[in-house]
């Protein structure tokens, strides 16, 4: 409410919804209108009563606070919003918000469930087609490449900044990294490069021959940190057997350490083999862009009722 604002979590929430009504919009003109009136509305919220969600609610605070704050998330609405309406007073908000208070991009970081700036950068670099944003986009993309300013390498090829859900970071920035590539430049093939790499190092293309996606490729992860799929009681929380349902498509943590191999299979390592929305964010991305560029069959309903633990419901 007023008194209890929440700029980034209503900004973002305009951001999903405005992006969501570009797609419906050719095939259902009344439902875009409504996702686009209820996105402008939730905006004019987040921008008119400023302040982080997690200041308003401070029990979020131990587990997903606000680190980056509400600006990113301004202007991500905000683009995203000009992106659906066209309408050029949301491009100058976005530019006047990531100009004057975001200020550029953290070369290090990358985009993730709390900061949208590099989200933010790459559509104003497809709106505006500025050097601007061309420069702060290819030098953050330019640091994974060359693994500079904090990003690490590992022998296998991997990116990597941070302990906790290391292929969730790797998995975004690939995502990004394609988007840019296609719709923007990719001067030196480097962007395009890195997405399609990324994405086959998370599919099993890594020194571990090993696939860190549940129930998909080779050697794949047997025991998610999640309780549905494991499935069993306190009791048998540590015993080797594989969890009783399989979590197919879920991307785990991965390595801890920028180290091929720093990789613990066991439900009871939340770091390397937890899994999570976000997670799988920027992994279904880029598998859509990987099938975009080059191609590939979904599934049949056979073939998925022929999964251990599937059952797909035809429904008329």
């Amino acid at each position: 409410d007023r008194q209890n604002p929440g700029s980034d979590l209503a900004a973002e929430a305009a951001a999903a919804l405005a992006a969501a009504s570009i797609v419906f919009r050719p095939t259902d003109s009344a439902y875009a209108d409504t996702l686009l009136s209820n996105a402008e509305q939730l905006y004019d919220f987040a921008d008119t009563y400023r302040g982080k969600y997690s200041d308003a609610i401070p029990n979020a605070q131990n587990f997903y606070n606000s680190w980056s704050g509400y600006e990113d998330e301004l202007a991500w609405g905000a683009s995203w919003l000009y992106e659906a309406t066209g309408n050029v007073s949301y491009l100058q908000q976005a530019e006047s918000v990531y100009q004057d208070q975001l200020g550029g991009l953290e070369q290090g970081w990358t985009i993730n469930w709390d900061d949208k700036s590099y989200g933010a950068a790459v559509l104003l670099a497809q709106q505006t087609n500025s050097d601007r944003y061309q420069q702060d986009v290819e030098g953050w993309l330019n640091s994974w490449v060359e693994g500079r300013n904090g990003v690490q390498i590992t022998d296998g090829g991997l990116r990597w900044i941070s302990q906790w859900g290391s292929l969730r970071y790797a998995a975004n920035t690939a995502f990004v990294a394609g988007v840019y590539a296609d719709t923007v430049r990719d001067p030196k093939g480097e962007f395009g490069s890195l997405a399609e790499t990324t994405t086959d190092y998370l599919l099993g293309n890594n020194p571990r021959n090993s696939s860190y996606v549940v129930g998909f490729g080779e050697n794949s992860p047997l025991q998610p940190h999640h309780r549905a799929s494991h499935g069993g009681t306190w009791g048998d929380f540590n015993s080797a057997s594989p969890n009783e349902n399989i979590l197919y498509g879920a991307l785990v943590g991965g390595p801890d350490k920028p180290n091929d191999f720093a990789y613990e299979d066991s439900r009871g390592n939340y770091i390397t083999n937890e899994v999570a929305l976000d997670y799988n964010a920027g992994l279904t991305g880029s598998l859509a862009r990987m099938a975009s560029v080059f191609g590939g069959t979904p599934l049949s309903t056979t073939e998925l009722n022929a999964l251990p633990g599937v059952a797909v419901v035809n429904i008329i």
